[in-house]
C-alpha cells in the first residue's frame, strides 16, 4: 500500500479534461428525482419536539443514474440513458429535464405500473433534518424487459464506455446485467459498476467497481479500514471478477486497486465537506470518461476523479463538477 501526493502536470490535466469532451457513455440503471427543501430553523414545534423548518427554497434535480448523466454532461460528454420511470408527473418531468440537457433519452421507458422514485430531503442550515422517499420497487413485465434489452443493444452501437448505476430500485437484474457484460465484452467496451449490496450476487466480469467503504465491507465480509484495505481490494476483485476496484471513503478520499500494481491511497481534495450526496456518481463518471482515452492509467484517472469528488462534496445537494472547477481544485493543491 502506498500513499500519493502526486500531481498531474497542468498540461496533462488540461489534456485529459479536453479529451473527455464529446465522449459517448451509455448509462444504465435506476433513475430518480432528488428534491431539496431548504430553510432555517428558528423554533421547536409546540405540537411535538421537532424543529420547524421555515422554507426558503425548493429544488428538484435528476438523481441516481440520472445524476451520473448530469456529471457526464458537466464534463462535456454525450451520455445515452437506459432506464425505467413511472408513467407519472415526476417521471415525465424527469424525461423533459434530461431531454433539455442533450442526454439521449430514447432508452428511458415509462412503466405504468411503477411509481417514479422521488427522494425528498429537508435541509436547514446545511444540515439534513429528514429524508422521505416515494417509490415502488417492483419486478417488471417480460415485455418491458425486452424493451430495455433492445434499448441497451441500440445504445451500445456508438459509445466509448458503459456505466451501470445500481441504486437497488429493480432495473439492474440478472438478464439485463448479463446482457451488458456479454455485449461490452464482445465490443471491447469499458464497463464500470456502482454497486448495491442487495445485488452482489448478480455482478461479474467488469472492468471497474466503485463501492463506498460500507459497501466494500459488505462485499468482503469484514470491516474496511486502513489495516484491511489490501485484503478488501483483493477480495472484491475476486468476488466480482473485476479488473480494478476503487473504494470511495468520503472525507478520507479513496483507495485505488489497479489490476496488478500496488494499491494507491488518495486523500480527499475537499477544503470542506458539506454533503457527500452523489459523490460516487461523480467518481464513476470521471473514471469512465478517462478510461475511454488512450494511454490513461487508472492512477491518473483516479487523481482527476478524486479532485472532482473534492469539488462535489464541498457543495450541498446533488452536485456536479465541471472541467473548470476540477482545474481550479488542481491549482489550489499545486
Amino acid at each position: 500500500m502506498k500513499n500519493s501526493d502526486s500531481i498531474l502536470s497542468s498540461s496533462r490535466l488540461a489534456e485529459l479534461l479536453a479529451a473527455m469532451r464529446g465522449r459517448r457513455v451509455l448509462v444504465f440503471g435506476d433513475v430518480m428525482v432528488d428534491c431539496f427543501i431548504r430553510g432555517v430553523v428558528e423554533r421547536i414545534s409546540p405540537e411535538a419536539p421537532v424543529p420547524v423548518v421555515s422554507v426558503r427554497k425548493r429544488e428538484s434535480l435528476p438523481g441516481g443514474a440520472a445524476n451520473v448523466v448530469r456529471n457526464l454532461l458537466a464534463l462535456g460528454a454525450r451520455p445515452e440513458l437506459v432506464a425505467l420511470v413511472g408513467d407519472d408527473f415526476p417521471g415525465r418531468q424527469l424525461q423533459v429535464e434530461l431531454g433539455k440537457t442533450g442526454c439521449g433519452i430514447a432508452g428511458v421507458i415509462a412503466d405504468p405500473e411503477r411509481e417514479t422514485s422521488v427522494k425528498t430531503r429537508v435541509i436547514a442550515h446545511r444540515q439534513q433534518v429528514v429524508r422521505f422517499d416515494q417509490e415502488s420497487i417492483l419486478p417488471f413485465a417480460d415485455a418491458l424487459r425486452e424493451r430495455l434489452k433492445q434499448a441497451v443493444i441500440k445504445g451500445l452501437a456508438e459509445v466509448d464506455g458503459v456505466i451501470i448505476s445500481d441504486y437497488g430500485k429493480g432495473v439492474v437484474e440478472k438478464e439485463l446485467f448479463d446482457l451488458l457484460v456479454t455485449e461490452t465484452r464482445r465490443r471491447k467496451l469499458f464497463l464500470a459498476l456502482d454497486p448495491k449490496v442487495a445485488n452482489y450476487d448478480l455482478y461479474h466480469d467488469i472492468d471497474l467497481v466503485t463501492p463506498n467503504a460500507a459497501e466494500a465491507g459488505q462485499a468482503c465480509g469484514f470491516p474496511v479500514n486502513d489495516a484491511s484495505l489490501p485484503a478488501a481490494g483483493a477480495r472484491i476483485k475476486e468476488r466480482f471478477r473485476s479488473q480494478a476496484v476503487v473504494i470511495t471513503r468520503g472525507e478520507e478520499g479513496m483507495v485505488i486497486f489497479p489490476q496488478t500494481r500496488t494499491p494507491l491511497i488518495l486523500p480527499t481534495q475537499a477544503r470542506e465537506v458539506f454533503d457527500v450526496t452523489g459523490a460516487g456518481d461523480t467518481v464513476i463518471s470521471v473514471l469512465t470518461l478517462a478510461a475511454a482515452i488512450a494511454g490513461v492509467t487508472l492512477e491518473e484517472a483516479a487523481i482527476v476523479a478524486n479532485m472532482a469528488a473534492g469539488v462535489v462534496v464541498g457543495k450541498t445537494g446533488t452536485a456536479t463538477a465541471s472541467a473548470e472547477e476540477i482545474f481550479a481544485c488542481y491549482q489550489r493543491r499545486a
